[in-house]
């Protein structure tokens, strides 16, 4: 059923800054997990195959894209509650929301979840090269 009271995108609003704190916070623990399997040896060279680079690269973007789905969807709510709220006077006004708002996140959603598929068939690549030996 479709939202129509302005109380229930302010709960969206909500919905996603929170989960933007929360997205922010893993990506700052996947930042030091990095930065470990970075860490250079006592040859100074990296300790990571090349053959991860790529998949490393794709999670890493697939984080990004998250990110950039969240920051829209919060920043998009807000202004779309506010500017709702202003012209309204009330929380419980029935409106409807325009379709095209949800495009970007679509967009955004879909792109992240094809670079984690990408970059984990790399990794179930480089595991068979490596167990198939």
């Amino acid at each position: 059923m479709a939202k129509s009271k302005l109380s229930e995108f302010k709960e969206d609003y909500y919905f996603f800054t929170g989960k933007l704190s929360d997205i922010n916070r893993q990506i700052a623990f996947a930042g030091i997990a990095l930065i470990w399997v970075f860490k250079k040896g006592e040859n100074s060279e990296f300790q990571i195959d090349s053959e991860l680079i790529l998949p490393a690269i794709l999670i890493v973007g697939a984080l990004a894209f998250d990110i950039f789905q969240y920051i829209y969807q919060s920043i998009t709510w807000s202004i779309f509650y506010t500017y709702h709220n202003r012209k309204h006077k009330s929380e419980d006004k029935k409106i409807k929301s325009p379709e095209y708002l949800n495009y970007p996140s679509w967009m955004l959603f879909f792109i992240k979840v094809i670079l984690v598929l990408f970059a984990y068939w790399k990794i179930f690549e480089f595991l068979l090269g490596k167990f198939l030996k």
